[in-house]
């Protein structure tokens, strides 16, 4: 845990602060890969009964900002998980991407694995936020309250929860091999019983031997089956509605739990026995809960956005919200209850896909590339070796040691290595680090995203920019990633407590979220956010 914010709440010598006027639980819920226009297209089959809504209560009754993008370019869960969480920009928050290579020793660095903490509830890698450099909304609301705050974060991805927890909150994930709920010892001593209890109710079992049918008949839906010729289905799954789940509850039994809206009602299902057994929103202190449902990120990545299984599992998901707000209802009391929406970055759809209608699309291999363009690299600089050490998409990593022992300059590698990569298939941009770190590139929009997210110390020596509707590594059918409108822009939306109807198209940002919050509640923003307060939602007191 990071020592100067410890240090900040343990010693926080002032009383919490008298919220009676604010809302007593906030819930922060995130949908994975959720596209901004994606809900005002499916709206027309969204529950839509007055009691019993799901993202028609944000739609019907909500505050919605339309036209919220990221300001940053590597659009990935990690690093919008963060900066929804911070209010910050990735080159502020420490997160440049899911993974990311070590630039002394090159080894791979995924953005929430921590060697020193240890997993709860299953075997494998543990993870905390000890990468996350800057304090999150929830860090500020437990120091504001001193420590009494309530603070939750689960979801499927460990970075997902991770992040979004925060330093002090208490973050819950699913472990793909087990179907268990997980955590570390960075949280807990122990797997909570609560915990132990929900993992062994038969619950993540349940759906052995059910199938995932199409909840409409396939007219009602706004997608069709155009895109199935360039699906990647996952392991087990076929090609085409039903996705027939395994009998036998085995690995691969949990971990095609992902692929369908079982997965998100499992996440849902956990944050609901959170509500109860913290009794969060119960008393006079604001609570915080962080939902993040990845399926929807899942499925889109395998099926493509403009599937029937993309549409679909947003309709069982919109299900599953109708109930958990029904939940809080009953729990809480959603007067008592704000309610924010957002997602960590938009989509594309498949390369494949988007040439057969017309538009442009490339798939590439960017990566493999790199053998030949080291030779023609050795060749120029009369040297033997390998001056890029590692790519890890969308960075390039020079081998510092090589150019050190070789007396080159390192600019001069930085500009050569640029100017190979440039002319690679699917290549839009190049950017070096000398540019990264000297150039005020904000005259240029793709340029400044660049630069939002890039983070000295973790980034790469060269970083590139795919051309629209392009993929540099193809392990998916569809992807995202790119500082492209697609990816960047996602919803804004609120709802509950004294949130009334409005509509705004004016730019935003999700790290306006944030601040947003914390001016809701006049307590301190995030050390490094960049975000800015949203009046309509902050000013409701």
């Amino acid at each position: 845990m990071n020592n100067a914010i410890r240090i900040l709440a343990l010693c926080a010598c002032f009383s919490a602060p008298a919220l009676a006027d604010a809302p007593r639980l906030i819930v922060q819920i995130t949908v994975d890969q959720l596209r901004g226009d994606l809900l005002h297209k499916y709206q027309s089959n969204f529950v839509d009964k007055r009691n019993q809504k799901g993202f028609k209560r944000f739609l019907d009754d909500g505050a919605l900002y339309t036209n919220a993008h990221y300001r940053h370019a590597t659009t990935l869960t990690a690093v919008g998980h963060a900066t929804l969480a911070t209010g910050a920009l990735p080159s502020q928050h420490g997160i440049p991407a899911n993974s990311w290579a070590d630039r002394l020793t090159a080894d791979s660095v995924y953005c929430v694995a921590d060697k020193n903490t240890q997993l709860l509830g299953a075997d494998g890698y543990s993870a905390s936020p000890a990468n996350l450099m800057a304090s999150t909304f929830s860090d500020e609301l437990y120091q504001a309250s001193s420590g009494k705050a309530k603070i939750f974060a689960v979801s499927t991805k460990d970075r997902g929860a991770v992040l979004t927890g925060g330093h002090f909150g208490k973050a819950f994930w699913f472990d793909k091999g087990t179907g268990n709920v997980v955590t570390s010892n960075y949280y807990f001593d122990q797997l909570p019983v609560y915990a132990e209890e929900f993992n062994q109710s038969g619950l993540k079992d349940s759906f052995a031997g059910q199938s995932w049918a199409m909840m409409l008949d396939e007219g009602q839906y706004h997608n069709n089956a155009g895109n199935r010729p360039f699906q990647i289905p996952p392991k087990g799954f076929k090609s085409g509605f039903p996705h027939q789940m395994p009998t036998e509850t085995d690995k691969d039994y949990y971990g095609m739990l992902a692929y369908t809206p079982f997965g998100d009602k499992l996440t849902a299902e956990f944050a609901k026995r959170l509500v109860i057994q913290a009794d969060m929103g119960k008393d006079e202190i604001t609570d915080y809960l962080s939902v993040s449902f990845s399926v929807n990120d899942y499925v889109g990545h395998m099926f493509g956005p403009n599937s029937l299984e993309a549409e679909d599992n947003l309709l069982n998901l919109d299900r599953t919200l109708a109930d958990f707000f029904s939940f809080l209802d009953k729990q809480v009391g959603l007067k008592n209850v704000l309610i924010a929406l957002s997602a960590d970055h938009g989509v594309d759809s498949i390369p494949e896909y988007k040439k057969s209608i017309g538009f442009a699309g490339f798939r590439g291999n960017t990566g493999k590339q790199f053998d030949a363009i080291n030779q023609q690299l050795a060749k120029e600089f009369d040297i033997e070796g390998k001056l890029v050490r590692k790519t890890s998409m969308p960075f390039l990593y020079l081998d510092l040691d090589l150019i050190a022992d070789k007396n080159l300059d390192i600019h001069a590698v930085q500009k050569a290595v640029a100017a190979h990569a440039a002319k690679l298939p699917g290549v839009a941009k190049v950017f070096t680090r000398q540019q990264l770190m000297s150039e005020d590139l904000s005259f240029d929009p793709i340029a400044s995203k660049v630069q939002n997210a890039y983070v000295p110390s973790r980034a790469g020596d060269v970083v590139l920019v795919q051309e629209p509707s392009s993929m540099f590594e193809g392990y998916s059918a569809a992807t995202h990633g790119s500082p492209y409108k697609y990816d960047t822009h996602v919803p804004l939306f609120f709802t509950g407590w004294k949130v009334k109807p409005y509509s705004s198209s004016r730019q935003v940002s999700p790290e306006d979220l944030a601040v947003t919050l914390s001016a809701l509640l006049s307590i301190t923003y995030p050390d490094k956010a960049t975000g800015h307060p949203l009046a309509e939602i902050a000013e409701l007191r």
